[in-house]
């Protein structure tokens, strides 16, 4: 019995021990045909996806993310992706996937949030839902609607209605389909970055695309 609990307890630490050492290292993208929507016909197109930058920029980073995600807030709050707006301008593309797989009211939240993109407003809504520290009760991604001026009848229909619902499934299997169970993680051209990482790890990925194109 002794012997068991031994090697039961070795096993938990190798384990461990293996999370943490992919949480702290970037892992080549499982195949090179990126992104595997469901078997619904494109439920999921990458050009309806909220973005930033131009569609011809040589770096594309796509975040798999979840309102209701602490380390994707924490990300937020350190204000990374603006870091990497003002370091690399129109050299990069920032696109947000929806990966809600960390609290029962998540995929809500992320139909929410197409919602507010069908406005033209899904950023704002994103910045509204990451201020407030992921706050993502019915009552809390209405207020945000209001707050940042969307047609409230409109929001409401298409939140009631749940016509993004495909879209988000399709995503998050999209997300599941790269291998990695948590949030946030980021694809940056074909290589996978797993965490809400610094500033300096991002560079040193992106720099020697850029690097490699002059």
């Amino acid at each position: 019995m002794r012997l068991f609990l031994i090697l039961a307890a070795l096993g938990l630490l190798i384990i461990s021990a293996l999370i943490v050492f992919a949480r702290l290292h970037i892992i080549p993208a499982t195949a090179p045909g990126i992104f595997h929507n469901s078997t619904l016909a494109n439920p999921a197109p990458m050009d309806a996806a909220p973005s930033i930058g131009p569609k011809a920029a040589p770096v594309t980073i796509i975040e798999y993310a979840d309102f209701g995600c602490p380390s994707c807030w924490y990300w937020y709050k350190d204000d990374i992706l603006n870091q990497l707006r003002l370091k690399y301008g129109n050299q990069i593309r920032f696109v947000w996937r929806d990966y809600p797989v960390i609290t029962l009211l998540s995929p809500r939240a992320a139909e929410a949030g197409q919602c507010a993109n069908e406005q033209g407003k899904f950023w704002e809504f994103h910045d509204a839902v990451y201020d407030n520290r992921g706050s993502i009760e019915a009552e809390n991604l209405k207020a945000y609607a209001a707050a940042i001026g969307l047609n409230i009848p409109q929001f409401d229909e298409c939140v009631t209605s749940r016509r993004y619902k495909d879209r988000i499934i399709a995503e998050q299997d999209e997300a599941f389909n790269h291998g990695y169970n948590g949030a946030p993680f980021f694809l940056i051209n074909n290589r996978v970055l797993i965490g809400p990482q610094s500033l300096s790890v991002f560079s040193g990925l992106i720099d020697p695309l850029l690097a490699a194109r002059k």
